[in-house]
């Protein structure tokens, strides 16, 4: 199945990309699994935006979007958000501090 991914500006700083088409597993793919394969795919570039220095741990400043749902870091790591065919993600990455 394809999935978009529109990159906020924390990310598209890293990727020179605005946005990507992924395919991924049709019928059981997750939010998780799609980080997992943008991070295999871009390698350190985009990793520390997206996951923690605990195995596999979703930050918690990471905003996903999908479609018209919002997701944070931390609610990524309590439950599993599946994908389904044409679905429009967002990540955002919001940075705090002065």
């Amino acid at each position: 199945m394809k999935i978009e991914v529109e990159f906020s500006p924390a990310f598209q700083s890293r990727l020179s990309l605005e946005r990507q088409i992924l395919t991924l597993a049709e019928g059981r793919s997750t939010v998780k699994d799609l980080l997992d394969r943008l991070a295999q795919e871009h390698g350190g570039k985009i990793r520390p935006l997206l996951f923690g220095p605990e195995e596999n741990e979703i930050l918690s400043g990471l905003v996903v979007m999908v479609n018209d749902r919002t997701f944070t870091g931390n609610a990524l790591n309590q439950k599993e958000i599946r994908l389904e065919e044409g679905d429009r993600v967002h990540l955002l990455y919001f940075m705090s501090g002065g």
